[in-house]
């Protein structure tokens, strides 16, 4: 999966069996993975490591859940796409964590070829294009109030 390959991606999961079932997964689509189970620990990785590609978050963790992680790692990069994965998922959760700047929330009961194609998707529309000004730009700019769709 060449959206993802050299891609650098982080994973907060409590659950140390899907932590290292998805690592082991997105490293064979070539992907750089950094895991933990610890939110702290993920604030630490994100302030130190340099820039990351992707965040994907559970939203049931203890002591620093993942409604709490997704607002501290908006302080710290407000462009950075956030996945939040959960088995326990409702309307209003999703609306939610969407609403608090969550790039897309997803069950974890979702195959995994159905994962990477929606990682993949996240992936691919955050990549720069090359030699491009417009690049820098918000995406919102663009469009004028009154207007549907881009400015041609």
């Amino acid at each position: 999966m060449p959206g993802i390959s050299n891609r650098k991606i982080l994973i907060v999961d409590d659950d140390e069996r899907y932590l290292r079932a998805l690592g082991k997964t997105l490293r064979s689509e070539g992907a750089l993975v950094t895991a933990t189970q610890w939110a702290v620990e993920a604030i630490d990785i994100l302030s130190q490591a340099g820039k990351m590609d992707l965040v994907i978050i559970d939203l049931r963790m203890p002591l620093v859940n993942g409604e709490m992680l997704l607002r501290s790692i908006r302080l710290l990069s407000a462009d950075l796409p956030i996945i939040v994965l959960t088995a326990f998922g409702s309307a209003e959760t999703r609306a939610e964590a969407l609403r608090q700047g969550a790039t897309a929330f997803l069950e974890k009961s979702l195959a995994s070829s159905e994962l990477l194609v929606a990682i993949e998707k996240i992936v691919e529309s955050q990549r720069p294009v090359k030699d491009s000004f417009e690049t820098t730009a918000p995406r919102e700019i663009g469009k004028l109030e009154g207007t549907e769709g881009p400015i041609p």
